[in-house]
C-alpha cells in the first residue's frame, strides 16, 4: 500500500506532551515542528506543507519559514540519519537535543553552536546562521529560547530506543 492509504497516526500529537518536561515555549515548538517535519519524510508528505497546516496557530509565518529553511538546509548536507522520536513521545534523542541547544546558544556563542551539530552536518556554519535566524523569528514571537551551556543528560530516553529517519 501506498503511505496516503494511511491514516496519519500522529495527526494530533499534542505540543503540551511533545518532549521533557522542563523544556521553555520556544524549545517544545522547536521539537514539535521537528518531529512533523520527520513524520512528513516518513509518511511521504511535503514537510514545508504539513507545517503550513498544523503549525498556524502555534508560530507566525516568519518561525515558520526560519524551521523550513533551516530543515532543508540540514537535509541538503546532512552526514547520517537524523534520530528523532516520535511525535507524542516525553523523551528527548540526542540530535534533537543538539539541534535545539544549538539554535539556542547560536547567538552568544556560533562556534558552541557549530560544534553541536558539526556531526550531524557537513558545514555546520550554513546551519548556525539558518539557527540564529530561527532563534531571532522565536524571540520576536515572545518565545526566545534559553541558552543552555550545560545540558544535562537526556531524562527519559536514550539513543538505543526506536526513532524516526
Amino acid at each position: 500500500m501506498r503511505p496516503d492509504h494511511f491514516p496519519d497516526p500522529f495527526a494530533d500529537a499534542q505540543l503540551d506532551h511533545c518532549g521533557p518536561v522542563g523544556l521553555a515555549e520556544g524549545e517544545r515548538i522547536l521539537l514539535w515542528m521537528l518531529r512533523q517535519w520527520v513524520t512528513a519524510r516518513v509518511l511521504g508528505e511535503e514537510p514545508g506543507a504539513r507545517l503550513s497546516n498544523k503549525a498556524g496557530s502555534l508560530v507566525s509565518p516568519r518561525v515558520a519559514a526560519a524551521f523550513i529553511l533551516m530543515m532543508t538546509s540540514i537535509e541538503r548536507q546532512v552526514r547520517r540519519p537524523l534520530c528523532v522520536s516520535a511525535p507524542y513521545c516525553t523523551g528527548y534523542a540526542d540530535d534533537e537535543q543538539r539541534l535545539i541547544t544549538a539554535c539556542g546558544v547560536c547567538p552568544a556563542s556560533p562556534e558552541i553552536a557549530g560544534r553541536l551539530i558539526e556531526g550531524l552536518v557537513v558545514t555546520p556554519e550554513t546551519v548556525t546562521v539558518m539557527a540564529r535566524f530561527l532563534n531571532t523569528a522565536l524571540a520576536h514571537d515572545g518565545k526566545a529560547l534559553p541558552m543552555r551551556f550545560d545540558e544535562p543528560e537526556p531524562p527519559v530516553q536514550s539513543a538505543r530506543r526506536p526513532t524516526f529517519h
